[in-house]
């Protein structure tokens, strides 16, 4: 069970590093289909070489799709237990059966179920022989 937290720990530190990074990476702004040098970009002695710009941004798109991507997975697979556990029966069987222990049905014939009455509203008691 140890084990098991720290995997959902890492896991969801990797999901969260993944939109961290989403978040604080820079964005190139495009207007009419072309981008946006910002200006102290452009105030540099040095060209602007587009193709490194873009080529950086990708990479933080990628990185971040990787780290979101993998955490999310993960989480998946830490949880799947949760995920995939179908809707409970008890839950839509009628009161006077959810209130009867599963453990017992057909194992005990002495066994005594209390049903409700519709008509009167009261308990019964009923045994397993009188049942079959």
């Amino acid at each position: 069970m140890h084990r098991r937290r720290w995997l959902a720990l890492l896991c969801w530190l990797v999901f969260a590093a993944g939109l961290l990074v989403q978040l604080l990476s820079p964005r190139l702004k495009i207007s009419n289909r072309a981008f946006v040098i910002p200006s102290k970009m452009a105030a540099g002695t040095n060209p602007i070489r587009l193709e490194e710009i873009v080529g950086g941004q990708r990479r933080m798109q990628v990185l971040s799709a990787l780290l979101t991507l993998s955490g999310a997975l993960g989480l998946a697979f830490v949880y799947r237990d949760v995920l995939m556990r179908r809707p409970s029966r008890r839950r839509s069987e009628p009161a006077e059966r959810a209130a009867y222990s599963d453990s017992t049905r057909g194992h005990l014939p002495g066994a005594i179920q209390k049903t409700l009455d519709e008509e009167t509203n009261t308990l019964e008691n009923q045994t397993q022989t009188e049942r079959n």
